[in-house]
């Protein structure tokens, strides 16, 4: 008995994990706008003139 239920949780659990996993890092993803990334390309642009200096 023990064993089959350690199988269903491992059949039915894992991918439903899986799923929840994956559908958690899609709503949370969020991109930048342009705005952002022009700051952020300023940024990088100012730390690579210091570390030549």
């Amino acid at each position: 008995m023990f064993e089959s239920v350690m199988w269903l949780i491992v059949v039915a659990g894992g991918p439903l994990l899986l799923v929840a996993l994956l559908a958690y890092v899609v709503v949370t993803r969020r991109r930048r706008g342009p705005a952002e990334r022009r700051e952020s390309d300023r940024a990088t642009d100012r730390l690579y003139r210091q570390d030549k200096n």
